[in-house]
């Protein structure tokens, strides 16, 4: 059989699916877009959802990918079993309604067995097909000609594909045969038939028959259309051409092995050998390296695509990632940060299929070792922990060591070694059940979130052509209707309802790329509608939800007219999003990269990612550089070209997960802002006006939202409302002042309020008036203390000639009863007190209308004999409070 390594395994399945007529579909971000259900693109399928349920139409009905891919509920099982791994890559091939059953199995065994291709010998390749699936059977046994004793049917559990709601169905899986070493008890092909888990047959090839919908509760129909969806793990298919025992021995994970040789203690060596012979000690290390490898990759390739070690979702999985590394480098002698030197051995590895990992090595880098060194400070600390808890509790609960793993990243195995050393018994049976509540939590929270819609047979067929004008124009005398639909039924009429409109040619903007819908008007002879929302069709076609009045027909001829206050606010604003995400990249760096958008008339917010939280000095460099850019008037420039053209020629960014056409959108400002867009832009940046952030906020690991407004209007209507809050503020603080004023006065108070009151309106003064309006309060503060202890003095003055008597223990005591006085009086009148005399008790009660404090304190020279606290309790009033031997406090009433 062939000896292939990884990257021609790769091309060779794309190259033979093109040859097929398959549209290649380049990997896109870990990071799913549009997507809550998901926490990672979890399969090669994950990003093509939207083709299989109809809301869009593929740029092709045959795709072909290699799609990266983690999956992160049991990482616990990386390094141990043969072919676990964090992050993997998925080979696929898609049809999207067109070919079915006979093509994909077809297509499958000439990949696999022509000698053109992977040349694997037909005996050595085992089917199983589902037994509601006589169709895959046939097709199996008397088309391919699979021999009765190498196919299986087999039930729902192995080979039936189904998520809950949307498009599922029967499928079938291929199975390639290692040989009698890897069976030593000689079981046989009863392994694939009875489904145990075994290290002979390795499933290299599932293809997925999506034939029906779910309707959620588990009621099927047959799908309008039909498609095909499969997916070949590319490490698993690279061990069978390698012949490595499991997926870390291949060409993708094992020159990192080989490096971590070169830093771990010398003692330690990764050994094949040992899965034909193993030990218990061999297999600890064999794991340890296998688990370095799979985290580094995994790590590099996240950080890659902008998720940074956090304390929740993604970034909480990086971060874990790399603490597990860290772990089991001690188990190998590596006592320091070491992940980081890891780096280019992954890179080397797999960028010629993604030479963008090279461009991001310096921030993959930096990130890995600066999380490496934090924790190292953090597992000093939790080994000092879990020595606490082994000498204070004897023994190592649930709740603990769930704290020692979630908190200081101790892997369970390695609690239970250190207190197994020490003779202490770890309750691992709670920790189990711990572990799964909060992977229970974190399923839950997504669980409601539908993994995929289920299949619409209007927009399965809705063919109709309509060609968006919007770049050009804002109004549309001779439009024409040419699809009507309510309740996903196609009419022939509306009448005095809200639906759907489909018009020939429309001004009217789809909501996408981070761009608002346009919004105004679409009338005819017989009607007039309000256009709510526009969305895009599944074949581009921009669809107008209307409030209708009156009856529109299909065919009907109509003036569109959109909102062009909305339009130019919002393509301001829009414009605005391309600058200001320049201006980060200018002043961060290179590593910055956008994560969403969203602009409309009301202002614009954009998500990007990075490593740390922004300053306020790059904050205002972001924000000068947008300006300057504004005031230096560059034209908008527009080109339609070639993905290949856009990114080489007019250097135009693209980070997005979305699948972009042959013909793509440049939108170009100057030799600076270069976008793939399709959206509505400015002439010219000065017709953006003004710009000023108005806020940043974190949005989890790695990733930030900064808010913007543009237009003269916008920023000085905001300008006006912030200046106005803040003299409010300062308002609030003078009345108290003046309140107090009478008792004494601060010149500085006077002085600050009065600069702040003739402040201009400006973004030069926001960030001075919001200074200021701090400099008032900390000076009022400062101020109300002294004027307080004044007021205290005063009323505490006519108490100067209180004198203790002798109770019957012969102690010097004052008790006083008074009124108008606060705990915070008494408490001073007690001090002052006990200052003046001593071996004293002071008894002090205040009543009120409302409240009656009371206070007893005393004397540090008697406390031994005589406890505040004791006092307070045995007074014969019904006192409510605490304290201790020198003070108690509290409420009383009689």
């Amino acid at each position: 059989m062939k000896k292939l390594s990884t990257n021609e395994i790769r091309q060779m399945w794309l190259d033979f699916f093109k040859e097929k007529h398959h549209h290649f579909l380049a990997p896109v971000s870990l990071i799913p877009v549009d997507d809550a259900s998901l926490l990672w693109i979890n399969s090669g399928v994950a990003t093509l959802k939207p083709y299989f349920d109809g809301r869009k139409t593929p740029p092709a009905p045959r795709l072909t990918n290699s799609q990266k891919a983690i999956r992160t509920n049991d990482i616990e099982n990386v390094g141990v079993t043969a072919r676990h791994q964090t992050m993997f890559e998925m080979l696929g091939n898609f049809s999207i309604g067109e070919y079915f059953k006979t093509e994909a199995i077809h297509f499958a065994w000439e990949l696999l067995t022509s000698s053109k291709w992977f040349d694997i010998p037909a005996e050595k390749l085992y089917i199983t097909v589902s037994n509601e699936d006589d169709e895959a059977y046939k097709i199996w046994t008397e088309e391919i000609g699979i021999a009765k004793d190498h196919i299986f049917s087999l039930g729902r559990d192995t080979n039936f594909w189904d998520v809950g709601q949307g498009p599922c169905g029967p499928n079938t899986e291929m199975f390639y045969d290692r040989g009698e070493k890897w069976d030593p008890e000689n079981i046989g092909p009863r392994l694939i038939a009875d489904d145990i888990e075994n290290d002979r047959y390795i499933e290299v090839w599932n293809v997925v028959f999506s034939q029906f919908n779910n309707d959620g509760h588990n009621n099927y129909t047959e799908l309008p259309r039909k498609n095909i969806d499969t997916g070949a793990g590319l490490e698993r298919i690279a061990s069978i051409f390698q012949d490595t025992p499991t997926n870390f021995e291949t060409d993708i994970f094992f020159p990192t092995i080989k490096k971590v040789e070169t830093i771990c203690n010398p003692k330690f060596k990764y050994s094949i050998e040992n899965y034909s012979n193993p030990t218990k000690e061999q297999t600890r290390i064999n794991t340890a390296f296998k688990v370095i490898a799979d985290h580094v990759r995994a790590t590099s390739f996240a950080i890659a695509d902008g998720v940074f070690p956090g304390n929740k979702d993604r970034g909480y999985i990086i971060r874990r990632l790399i603490r597990r590394s860290s772990i089991y480098g001690r188990e190998i002698g590596i006592t320091t940060s070491f992940l980081y030197k890891l780096v280019d051995e992954v890179i080397k590895a797999m960028r010629e299929f993604y030479p963008y990992l090279s461009d991001k090595k310096t921030i993959i880098v930096d990130t890995i070792k600066n999380e490496e060194e934090k924790f190292l400070k953090t597992l000093s600390k939790g080994y000092d922990l879990l020595e606490k808890i082994i000498n204070d509790e004897k023994e190592v609960s649930a709740k603990n060591a769930l704290l020692l793993f979630e908190s200081f990243g101790f892997p369970i195995e390695q609690t239970l070694e250190i207190s197994a050393e020490r003779g202490v018994n770890v309750d691992l049976a709670g920790f189990e059940a711990l572990l799964e509540e909060t992977k229970e939590a974190t399923r839950n929270a997504r669980k409601d979130l539908k993994a995929w819609d289920k299949q619409n047979e209007l927009f399965t067929k809705l063919h109709v052509e309509s060609e968006f004008t919007g770049w050009e124009e804002t109004s549309r005398e001779n439009a024409k209707v040419v699809f009507l639909f309510t309740d996903d039924k196609e009419l022939a009429s509306l009448t005095d309802t809200e639906g759907f409109i489909i018009l020939d040619k429309t001004p009217f903007y789809a909501e996408k790329g981070g761009q608002a819908a346009d919004t105004g008007i679409i009338i005819g002879q017989n009607f007039k509608a309000n256009v709510l929302d526009v969305q895009q069709g599944p074949n581009k076609q921009h669809i107008h939800r209307v409030k209708l009045t009156g009856t529109v027909n299909n065919g009907d001829v109509v003036e569109a007219k959109v909102d062009e206050d909305k339009r130019t606010l919002t393509m301001k604003n829009h414009s605005g999003t391309h600058m200001v995400h320049y201006a980060l990249r200018d002043v961060l760096g290179d590593s910055v990269m956008q994560a969403g958008s969203y602009n409309d008339e009301n202002g614009l917010r954009m998500d990007f990612t990075f490593n740390r939280q922004l300053t306020e000095e790059e904050l205002q460099k972001t924000q000068d550089e947008v300006i300057k850019r504004i005031n230096e008037a560059h034209d908008r420039e527009v080109y339609f070209c070639s993905m290949d053209d856009a990114v080489n020629k007019y250097h135009a960014l693209a980070f997005f997960t979305e699948k972009y056409d042959d013909i793509v959108r440049v939108v170009k400002f100057g030799d600076f802002s270069s976008e793939l867009c399709g959206g509505t832009h400015v002439d010219n940046t000065k017709d953006i006006e003004d710009f000023i952030i108005t806020g940043v906020e974190s949005k989890g690991s790695g990733l930030y939202r900064v808010k913007c407004l543009t237009s003269n209007e916008t920023v000085g209507e905001y300008l006006r409302e912030q200046f106005n809050k803040f003299i409010e503020e300062a308002d609030k603080v003078m009345t108290k002042y003046n309140d107090a004023k009478s008792i004494m006065v601060d010149q500085n108070i006077d002085t600050i309020y009065q600069n702040i009151k003739e402040l201009e309106i400006s973004k030069q003064n926001l960030e001075i008036i919001k200074n200021l309006v701090e400099d008032l309060k900390l000076a009022y503060k400062e101020f109300d203390k002294k004027a307080s202890d004044l007021i205290t003095a005063a009323k505490l003055a006519k108490f100067k000639d209180l004198k203790p008597t002798l109770n019957k223990d012969g102690i010097n005591e004052i008790k006083l009863t008074t009124t108008g006085l606060n705990i915070k009086d008494l408490k001073n009148l007690a001090d002052d007190l006990r200052n003046k005399f001593e071996n004293l008790i002071v008894i002090l009660a205040s009543e009120g209308e409302d409240e009656s404090f009371l206070v007893v304190a005393v004397s540090e020279s008697i406390q031994n004999e005589h406890k505040a606290i004791d006092i307070f309790k045995n007074l014969p009033l019904n006192a409510k409070g605490g304290g201790n031997a020198n003070l108690a406090q509290g409420k009383y009433s009689k």
